[in-house]
């Protein structure tokens, strides 16, 4: 696996994490926000994520410091865009602590696991459809599309961060046993 740093993939899983800034400065200016602008944001941030890994495998960049910088831009986006909409109303507090709970342990889980057997986890395949159906979920939210639905789709991507969550600590025990074996 590389260890290269600058590669493409990387710089646009960084710039997926810096636009959480301009996400929360249209979000929280003075009345009203501008949804326009955060749902354009939010689209960009959608399309890196996709480009970054699709570009990453093809041009044979998949580097060690892509398996951090991918879920930890997702992690960022997320988190800022979750607490921006409960600061204007649009998300339940239960959501988002549910929300940056799992990412804290999860993060603090991998720094575990690098600096102590020098692993790095992979994002899991339930951990990636949980963040594309959040995001598809703040999409809907920011355009004020089918209200009576956004409770189920809270509840759906609570779900799937709890199915992400126990893979992570089924993954994260193996990787400990492993080491112990």
């Amino acid at each position: 696996m590389k260890r290269e740093f600058l590669t493409i993939s990387n710089l646009l899983s960084i710039f997926r994490a810096l636009l959480s800034v301009p996400f929360a400065l249209v979000m929280l200016l003075p009345d009203p926000p501008l949804r326009f602008w955060a749902v354009g944001i939010l689209l960009a941030g959608m399309m890196t994520d996709k480009l970054d890994g699709d570009l990453a495998r093809r041009r044979g960049e998949e580097t060690e410091w892509g398996k951090i910088l991918d879920p930890l831009a997702d992690k960022v986006c997320v988190a800022v865009m979750a607490l921006v909409l409960l600061k204007v109303g649009d998300f339940p507090l239960w959501f988002v602590l549910a929300l940056l709970s799992r990412d804290m342990l999860i993060f603090l889980g991998g720094m575990y696991l690098k600096s102590t057997r020098g692993v790095v986890l992979p994002s899991n395949v339930a951990g990636k459809w949980a963040a594309t159906f959040i995001a598809f979920t703040i999409l809907i939210i920011l355009l004020n599309m089918i209200r009576e639905m956004q409770w189920i789709m809270l509840a759906a991507c609570a779900a799937g961060l709890l199915v992400s969550f126990v893979m992570y600590i089924a993954r994260f025990l193996h990787v400990v046993r492993e080491a112990r074996a």
